[in-house]
């Protein structure tokens, strides 16, 4: 993952919905954006974006392995070409596999016919790793969040939008200790939680889930895959009203303008509308 793209083009998903609810299910991909699990309660999804990673890929599998969770592996088409033996694990461990586009090229300004192109060699590039033609493979998720088009066109191709509501930052080279901080005050029910196994040295982020992982079991906390189906959970706009002389640090949440915005960092006098590298548009509310 190159920072600057990431610092430049990362979007959060939608956040917050009802914390014991239930996500809506349906019969199959219907272009809405994924960012539940598929049951309520008290459980939390872990998905894993830009590997396989030789490296880091096998052992973020073994503590999964180890605490008996399955996750979703959101998978670059040109890592899949690169190490199917890593692909073949994260299937034969049971794990869900997730398209996340061939190079992680941004797709907002790409036509549709583009971006299925995209997707399209990315799904044959996986299961062509992985040893079968009929994987499934339910999930996609764009890089940066940038989405575009690509929900609908992902979801003609038989794939959820998976976005997340849990983000550690993980790609910018925080410690274990302040990564285990920012999921820590992140985690609620049915969260979707962002993470990284490829893409560079991930040996925080591994450390960081061999501390928490144990600490949410032994609290409570189960483990699921996404729903399958989007649904209308906007969040409602209960943030304070945005103020240009207020002062937010990473994480504040704030309305404007029928939006509900959060902080990726400092930020003062920068309007959440018009300052999209420094507020995340969590949608409509």
């Amino acid at each position: 993952m190159r920072l600057r793209s990431r610092l430049l083009g990362m979007l959060v998903a939608l956040a917050a919905v009802v914390a014991t609810g239930s996500p809506a299910r349906a019969d199959g991909p219907t272009g809405d954006i994924v960012y539940a699990t598929r049951n309520g309660g008290k459980v939390v999804a872990l998905t894993f974006d830009d590997g396989p990673s030789p490296d880091w890929t096998p052992k973020v599998l073994e503590l999964l392995r180890r605490q008996q969770i399955r996750a979703t592996f959101c998978l670059l088409g040109s890592q899949a070409q690169a190490h199917p033996e890593v692909v073949r694990r994260i299937v034969a461990d049971g794990h869900a596999v997730c398209n996340h586009t061939f190079k992680h090229d941004a797709l907002a300004g790409l036509t549709a016919e583009e971006i299925r192109a995209d997707l399209a060699a990315t799904n044959d590039a996986i299961r062509t790793a992985a040893g079968d033609p009929g994987l499934p493979i339910r999930y996609f998720r764009a890089p940066y969040g940038a989405w575009g088009a690509s929900p609908q066109v992902a979801a003609s191709l038989g794939m959820s939008a998976l976005a997340w509501t849990m983000d550690p930052s993980d790609w910018d080279g925080s410690p274990a200790d302040v990564l285990v901080q920012r999921l820590s005050a992140q985690i609620y029910p049915t969260a979707v939680a962002l993470s990284h196994d490829g893409g560079g040295d991930r040996s925080q982020t591994l450390a960081a889930y061999q501390r928490l992982v144990p600490q949410w079991q032994q609290a409570g906390w189960g483990f699921e895959l996404p729903a399958t189906t989007g649904g209308p959970y906007p969040p409602a706009c209960t943030a304070p009203a945005w103020r240009a002389r207020d002062t937010y640090t990473q994480g504040d949440r704030v309305s404007r303008n029928g939006h509900i915005y959060q902080t990726r960092w400092w930020t003062r006098l920068e309007d959440p509308a018009n300052a999209w590298w420094v507020w995340a548009d969590l949608g409509a509310c």
